[in-house]
């Protein structure tokens, strides 16, 4: 049986997450966000739409929008402004310590009606903008609308982590993101917290729109999230590997500055040394005209004194004698006095040149000493910040095995094969329902479809060889159960773009798997054969009976017009309608002419 294999993938995933989780833990101070918040759960459009866009054409608009905020990523600026769509890039890098974000606007006109359409459009933007591959991108979208959901209106969250560039463009009646999808139009501001406009991987704060009410409202979803939990733990893990390998080229940088720095450091010294001895040399040079300028003065104080003594004539020519020598010895002193004086203002210039490259280099030095610093606190931080992706992605990881082998318990306790499919009515008014699968052991409910447009409380179960290629698409090949459902689904006053179709829906998710190209009337019934199926369908402006196969191949159109409302009677004889004009007619089961 397919569940068994299941239930044995699931336990071989449950022992490989357990066997690679470290114990290394993560600090829950550090991941945990304001406040706790219950379920996540999106209501989404699930029905028909009158305009049919590819899913490449809805991620082209993000792109589109991602490809304007490229050209100029360093500075703040808005986009698409009179579009469905408005990004508004907030980014100042003078305030420290909180977020930049990018915020997309979802514009009064937009027509998005489904959170499957709105993560391509948020997943394109981050290809275009940051040049994530399309997988990331996606996992990081779906993250994105989450937090969002989570944070909806909690404008003193919002407050407190982002930048004011980033808060005054949010009101809290728009921040965030509503679970409900008619409250997205001109109602919402999704911020996607950035945390390095240049960190390729690491653009997009994973730890921000990963922390603890975020996934713990993903493990309220039935498959506990866990493919989109261990796609960004594989982002995390790859995040660490880059911040190492980062911290790594950092440390070398860090080394070789510090080396410069060093080098610097003994230049420094040798030059201080020299401006030292300069100096001192100065000081003694000048220290020695000052004497020398002394010695000159007493000299000649000396040879001035009592220069005209002529009392003794003896002693006349040894005064004249020593007068001249005294004389001769202080203009020496006088010329001694000069030649020191000139020698300490040399040497003053030497000094002074000396103390002017002494403070070039020690400027030198100071510039080196701050890269160098530079360079060791980046290498710290991006290995700091490798090392806190590495531990959230170890816990995320051994979370994640726990969840699978809670997964694996309840699938060989719950056997969706022991299961039945129902209607439940969720409007009277407009007479839809939605399909549940109940447990035929106690009555509980397993599952409820997305789907809650489904008309007049009708669903057809449909099988078949024609059917087969759809099946392989389907999701329902995980229970082995191939069943389909015919139904009429659609609540064309739900927006602009939504219709009334006929459907074929899954009996694994009991999701719309196709729907038909035409319109079909919102009170029309549905009947079949046995084989085909019928209801009144849109041609132009007429209302007609269109005959359809078991894979929604439209096989036939009645040329006669009907009422909308139509009772459609089938026989061997034909098929008995109500014309357009009152009256009842009989059409032929082959072509559906009217047969009289």
């Amino acid at each position: 049986m397919k569940l068994k294999k299941l239930a044995a993938a699931l336990f071989s995933m449950a022992l490989i997450a357990v066997s690679t989780a470290s114990s290394l833990e993560v600090d829950e101070d550090e991941i945990r966000r304001t406040g706790d918040v219950g379920t996540i759960q999106f209501e989404n459009y699930t029905g028909p739409h009158s305009v049919i866009e590819t899913a490449d054409a809805i991620t082209e608009i993000g792109r589109g929008l991602g490809r304007q905020a490229k050209t100029n990523l360093s500075a703040a600026g808005t986009y698409g402004l009179y579009g469905k769509y408005t990004i508004i890039h907030a980014i100042d890098p003078n305030e420290k310590n909180k977020f930049d974000a990018d915020i997309l606007v979802i514009n009064p006109n937009a027509t998005v009606d489904h959170i499957r359409n709105l993560r391509r459009i948020i997943a394109g933007y981050l290809t275009a903008a940051y040049g994530y591959n399309a997988s990331d991108a996606s996992t990081l979208a779906t993250f994105v609308t989450v937090y969002n959901a989570v944070y909806r209106g909690k404008m003193d969250v919002f407050l407190s982590r982002y930048k004011d560039v980033v808060t005054k463009n949010l009101t809290e009646d728009k921040c965030g993101l509503s679970t409900k999808w008619n409250e997205w139009p001109g109602k919402t501001q999704i911020v996607i917290p950035l945390y390095d406009i240049n960190g390729g991987l690491s653009t997009i704060d994973t730890t921000a729109i990963s922390d603890k009410n975020v996934i713990d409202s993903m493990r309220e979803k039935d498959d506990r999230g866990i493919d989109e939990r261990k796609n960004l733990v594989d982002i995390k893990e790859r995040e660490a590997e880059d911040a190492a390998e980062k911290a790594q080229e950092s440390a070398k940088v860090a080394a070789q500055d510090a080396d410069k720095l060093k080098e610097q450091q003994q230049q420094q010294s040798s030059t201080d040394k020299t401006a030292q001895d300069t100096q001192k040399a100065a000081q003694n040079a000048q220290q020695n005209a000052q004497k020398a300028q002394s010695d000159a003065q007493k000299v000649q104080q000396n040879a001035q004194k009592n220069p005209d003594d002529k009392a003794a004539q003896e002693e006349a020519l040894k005064k004249q004698q020593e007068a001249k020598a005294l004389a001769d010895a202080a203009a020496k002193k006088e010329q001694d006095a000069k030649a020191a004086q000139e020698e300490a203002l040399k040497k003053q210039q030497e000094a002074e040149e000396a103390e002017k490259k002494r403070l070039e280099e020690q400027k030198k030095t100071d510039e080196l000493q701050k890269i160098a610093d530079e360079s060791a606190k980046k290498a710290e931080e991006e290995q700091a910040f490798a090392d806190q992706k590495e531990a959230e992605a170890q816990h995320e990881r051994t979370e994640i095995a726990k969840d699978i082998q809670a997964l694996l318990d309840d699938s060989l306790t719950i056997a969706e094969t022991n299961t039945v499919i129902g209607l439940k009515v969720v409007d009277e008014a407009k007479d839809l329902s939605q399909m549940v699968k109940i447990s035929a052991t106690d009555g509980s409910v397993v599952r409820l479809s997305p789907v809650t447009v489904v008309h007049r409380r009708v669903i057809m179960p449909v099988s078949g060889q024609e059917l087969s290629e759809l099946s392989i698409g389907s999701k329902t090949a995980i229970t082995g159960d191939n069943t389909f459902y015919m139904a009429i689904c659609g609540d064309k006053s739900a927006s602009n773009n939504s219709a009334v179709k006929l459907c074929l829906l899954d009996s694994g998710n009991m999701e719309i798997q196709k729907e038909t190209v035409e319109i079909v009337a919102d009170n029309s019934v549905l009947v079949t054969d046995g084989t085909n199926y019928y209801c009144v369908i849109q041609d132009g402006t007429k209302w007609v009976v269109g005959k359809y196969s078991k894979a929604l191949t439209l096989l036939v159109k009645s040329p006669v017009e009907v009422e909308a409302n139509t009772p459609i009677t089938v026989s061997p004889k034909g098929v008995v309608v109500t014309a357009s004009d009152g009256k009842l007619v009989l059409l032929d089961l082959n072509t559906l002419d009217r047969k009289f």
